[in-house]
């Protein structure tokens, strides 16, 4: 086994995001529906589901051609952003930023760790290559390019050494969809979602992942690094 075996070797985020298997969707579109009419009163459930619909419709006239023109053709990516962004839209409308920002967050606790593993490498298949650091290191250093190509992200390496290993993000195509749609802060949960997953995963492998900044949240890049311990 090598690293180019590893799963989502060589792929941008955002094609793993579209390539989920079935089950993960079906527990995520459950789980989102549950959750939110879970916290909603009577009233604010029918004015949600109203404006869900109109949001969707919406969706639909969104002029998508300035991330396109950095490359993003996965219609299935872009749907699925859609839905979700019509989500918090909707939210946001029928109960208040305050609101749809908790109930979105609530989703992510429940939905996002199992999504976020199913595009990444397990544990024990990085130890079969070899030494964890190494192995992701190598593993990561095709990133730029292909999430270029995909219009996913544009990537500079800020650090390739034998102790870290440090990527910057300076545009993202999850906070340019969000922005496009009148919701920048949609793109905090997504944000959220990593710190949810991440942490735990690197240290099951004795390395340290940290972040300090994103886009969504004001910054210039969002810092993405992996270290020894």
């Amino acid at each position: 086994m090598d690293v180019k075996s590893l799963r989502g070797y060589g792929m941008a985020a955002s094609d793993a995001e579209a390539s989920w298997p079935e089950s993960i969707m079906k527990n995520l579109k459950a789980s989102s529906k549950k959750i939110v009419f879970s916290n909603l009163n009577f009233l604010e459930k029918i004015k949600f589901a109203y404006h869900f619909i109109q949001e969707k419709k919406r969706s639909k006239r969104i002029d998508l051609s300035s991330i396109r023109a950095k490359g993003m053709s996965n219609e299935n990516f872009i749907n699925q952003q859609l839905e979700y962004l019509s989500l918090y839209s909707a939210l946001k409308i029928a109960v208040g930023a305050d609101k749809a920002h908790e109930i979105a967050l609530k989703i992510m606790d429940a939905t996002a760790r199992e999504a976020l593993l199913a595009s990444i490498p397990t544990q024990e298949d990085i130890r079969k290559v070899g030494d964890p650091f190494n192995v992701y290191r190598s593993y990561l250093e095709v990133s730029p390019e292909s999430s270029r190509k995909a219009g996913c992200h544009e990537v500079t390496i800020a650090e390739n050494s034998d102790t870290g290993y440090q990527f910057d993000i300076h545009w993202c195509v999850w906070f340019e969809m969000a922005k496009l749609f009148g919701v920048p802060e949609a793109c905090i949960p997504n944000c959220y979602s990593d710190d949810l997953a991440y942490p735990e995963y690197f240290a099951s492998l004795g390395l340290k992942y940290s972040r300090t900044s994103t886009l969504a949240m004001g910054g210039t890049h969002c810092d993405f690094r992996i270290e020894r311990k």
